[in-house]
């Protein structure tokens, strides 16, 4: 039985009933079930596409290298990004954001777009030789461990509810030192980071062998109660970005806040637990060993 499916239906009118049937639209992408022995680079050279096309119709993967078998993946069809459109998106924005033309989307057949504005919530589109934009920021240089550094101003004013101390208060400069830093599938630093890579450099410099992805991270904090955050602590998210589970991870600074590489083309920056987008996700908080 073949490992995938076209997910773009033509939609089939009977010729009895219609004399003249519309063609049907062309398919953008296919859900592809990975085997054993797959890999990014192996799939996209299976189907004439980049590499990058399908990490960025995939943001839930922490890199090439972390396939498992059984897992779905949405391959486009050629070059490009798969995007789920999201509350407040117009097509503009969106073909600004990935370095395209508005007709470029809208005459796209796959994408049964009848004009710029008939885009929803929800829904599934391709962006045809999109591409991830890279913030046009400077890092902010790293610190080292033996001389002391002044730690970004924190976004959120509210101070924190216990002071930390210690590795904590390491692991937090480190943090906010990164704040401005680019999101970047697979990269774990010091000037590009996914969600995890953020968590592991963070105390990598602390001298602790945190494991490199989100689901790794989970099983290797201790559990606490959102009532008992300390900043340091690894702050879980799910369901984020399209994907199912615990997707999502970010370093609780104290103040309601977290620092965290958002992907979908964002930055390294802080956001308040409290926002009801992060509210809603949130799955779970652990403390490092």
């Amino acid at each position: 039985m073949p490992a995938e499916s076209i997910m773009a239906a033509a939609s089939v009118t009977s010729a009895r009933t219609q004399p003249t049937p519309l063609a049907p639209p062309a398919s953008v992408y296919i859900v592809y079930t990975v085997q054993d022995g797959d890999t990014v680079e192996g799939l996209a050279a299976r189907y004439g596409i980049s590499s990058s096309s399908i990490l960025w119709s995939n943001l839930e993967l922490e890199s090439a290298d972390s396939l498992v078998p059984g897992q779905y993946l949405r391959v486009p069809t050629s070059d490009g990004i798969i995007y789920d459109i999201k509350l407040g998106d117009t097509l503009s924005d969106i073909a600004d954001r990935f370095g395209v033309d508005v007709p470029a989307i809208v005459n796209l057949s796959g994408n049964n777009l009848m004009s710029a504005d008939s885009i929803a919530e929800n829904q599934t589109i391709f962006i045809p030789n999109g591409s991830m934009p890279v913030p046009a920021v400077t890092p902010t240089p790293v610190p080292q461990p033996e001389s002391p550094s002044t730690p970004l101003p924190a976004p959120l004013p509210t101070p924190p509810a216990v002071s930390p101390s210690g590795i904590a208060a390491r692991a937090v400069e480190l943090a906010r030192s990164r704040i401005g830093a680019p999101y970047v599938s697979g990269a774990a630093g010091p000037n590009g980071f996914d969600c995890s890579g953020l968590v592991y450099w963070v105390y990598s410099q602390l001298g602790l062998q945190a494991p490199r992805s989100t689901q790794q991270q989970l099983a290797w904090v201790a559990p606490v109660e959102m009532s008992q955050l300390q900043p340091g602590d690894l702050v879980f998210f799910a369901n984020t970005s399209g994907s199912s589970g615990i997707s999502h991870v970010g370093i609780y600074v104290g103040g309601g806040g977290v620092v965290m590489a958002v992907n979908n083309g964002d930055i390294v920056r802080e956001v308040a637990l409290a926002e009801p987008y992060w509210s809603t996700h949130f799955a779970g908080a652990g403390r490092p060993p």
